[in-house]
């Protein structure tokens, strides 16, 4: 790897790192409960690939797995900080990248919602903040 296209990433302490192509077949938001419950906020934001386009610079002996039942979904975190970082899926087909833990974003847009009805009561309430935070941060220039 270590090409023009690739994307790197890290957990917060910094103890792992890595490197993944930027060429996600898909990059989506997910409201469902138990993407909340696993990000602890109201959707997750996972972009998707396959597994061989990873390479972990530094630290994989700091990552630490919990496989939910009868699921794919394998969450991978720093053990150190906690900090979501990219898994294969239980069957080994996708390799799903939170795009939290990337330092710049998928060349990839936001292709899909999924679980919109599933978001959390108090978020419509936080959209409707963003016209008068914008308004606010542009008074103050």
């Amino acid at each position: 790897m270590g090409q023009p296209n690739d994307l790197s990433g890290q957990c917060i302490c910094g103890a792992v790192r890595y490197r993944v192509q930027d060429n996600m077949a898909a990059f989506k938001l997910c409201y469902c409960s138990f993407c909340q419950k696993a990000s602890g906020s109201a959707h997750v934001a996972n972009a998707f690939t396959t597994p061989d386009q990873i390479e972990w610079l530094q630290g994989k002996e700091m990552l630490t797995s919990f496989d939910v039942p009868n699921s794919q979904v394998r969450r991978v975190f720093c053990c150190a900080c906690g900090t979501t970082l990219p898994f294969e899926t239980q069957n080994g087909k996708f390799l799903v990248v939170p795009a939290g833990s990337l330092s710049s974003p998928p060349s990839s847009p936001v292709a899909a919602i999924v679980g919109w009805a599933s978001r959390p009561a108090w978020y419509d309430t936080a959209l409707g903040l963003i016209e008068a935070t914008r308004t606010e941060e542009r008074t103050a220039q």
